[in-house]
């Protein structure tokens, strides 16, 4: 049935049922929610409350039942505070694609390619002829959320928006790289872009601002949220893990929301946040799809290998085998929503980073959703969260 949906009539008749019971819904929802105690967490606004809800149970199903994908801009137009650029994609004899990244993509049949990026300037400041760094100028590059199968680095794209709101607080960071990596896909659509496709994308990007545009590796931040903070680990991996000369690690690190356990390997444990806060955040829907698309043949080849697999499933690595795999990463932001659906998988980030030796900032405000600073709805919880973490961007940039 659901490959249906993705044709007409069928997908017009789904639009129009969902719709229809929605305007039912809604109402519902705001006035089951006019009280405080009612809500899913008491301190949310009703607005707040009746958002949640319809991203849970309206909006993110139809992206599943329909196959909705953004298609990729092939011209790059001209953009207010924000430029976008070609960047070639790694040689295939690269010294830098290699290791378990060469592996999986032998596996998936995935190849570097050229990338989109976009480049998101501070507001009101145009956008800049020369991207040359300048000496001692500080950059960060961002992996946007959207379960590996939607979204875009597009300026104008809902994904960016933690990029918009930090760009605009950070003292030190005067632009950010947006990267619009390759989307993943899977049957009943026809499957695309398994891993590590997106890294790869992520891979030449940063290789791009150190190589052509001549950045400090210690003047990067890497940044990451929800599927995008799994991707930016796996680059951030790579780069310590493989010791390329050319491309060493980056100087920080942030990853918010992350999809790390994609197996939901402590779904069985009552306490996990899997369990306490699911009727208090968005995710809600079937994370099969997402998790199939990114895995592709890695997971014909072997799922009991890609559950142990630290490149894609970090979050579904049992504390034995994770012991020191986090040695050598650079000072990290770790940022989560306590109220969000997958808040467990940035707890345990954390605590594993920081047994390995790893400076870590935690940020977890209380009733916080899943990847909430990408939220322009969820004030002020968002812009405050913006705010901690520019603070922080600043204050380890002096």
């Amino acid at each position: 049935m659901g490959h249906l949906l993705r044709y007409q009539p069928f997908k017009g008749l789904y639009l129009l049922y969902v719709f229809s019971t929605a305007l039912v819904r809604v109402p519902w929802w705001c006035i089951r929610y006019l009280r405080p105690h009612n809500r899913p967490r008491s301190s949310w606004s009703l607005w707040q409350a009746v958002l949640v809800d319809l991203h849970r149970e309206v909006l993110f199903p139809i992206v599943l039942d329909i196959g909705y994908r953004e298609a990729a801009p092939q011209v790059v137009q001209e953009l207010t505070d924000a430029q976008g650029v070609w960047i070639e994609g790694l040689a295939d004899n690269s010294t830098a694609f290699c290791g378990e990244i060469r592996r999986a993509a032998n596996i998936n049949g995935v190849r570097p390619e050229k990338v989109l990026a976009f480049w998101l300037f501070k507001p009101g400041t145009g956008t800049s002829v020369d991207l040359k760094a300048k000496e001692g100028e500080k950059v960060a590059m961002h992996m946007h959320g959207g379960g590996f199968i939607m979204g875009s680095g597009h300026p104008e794209n809902a994904a960016v928006q933690l990029s918009v709101g930090l760009v605009a607080h950070t003292k030190s960071v005067s632009r950010i790289l947006e990267v619009d990596y390759r989307l993943s896909a899977a049957p009943p659509d026809k499957p695309v872009n398994p891993f590590p496709a997106a890294v790869l994308d992520s891979l030449a990007a940063y290789r791009y601002l150190i190589h052509d545009l001549g950045f400090d590796p210690s003047n990067i931040t890497v940044i990451g949220d929800s599927a995008g903070g799994n991707i930016a680990l796996a680059l951030v991996r790579h780069l310590v893990e493989n010791h390329l000369p050319d491309l060493p690690p980056p100087g920080r690190f942030v990853i918010c929301s992350a999809w790390l356990d994609i197996f939901e390997t402590r779904k069985s444990d009552p306490g996990a946040s899997h369990n306490r806060n699911n009727k208090s955040d968005m995710l809600g829907v079937s994370v099969a799809y997402s998790r199939s698309a990114y895995l592709g043949a890695l997971k014909k080849d072997s799922e009991i290998e890609a559950r142990t697999n630290r490149y894609v499933a970090p979050g579904s690595v049992p504390d034995e085998l994770a012991k020191d795999s986090y040695v050598g990463f650079p000072r990290t932001f770790v940022s989560a929503g306590e109220a969000e659906y997958i808040y467990t998988d940035s707890v345990v980030l954390a605590d594993r980073m920081e047994a390995d030796g790893v400076e870590v900032r935690r940020d977890f405000p209380l009733d916080a959703i899943h990847d909430y600073m990408s939220f322009p709805w969820f004030e002020p919880e968002r812009t405050k969260g913006i705010k901690r973490l520019a603070n922080w961007l600043d204050e380890s940039n002096d």
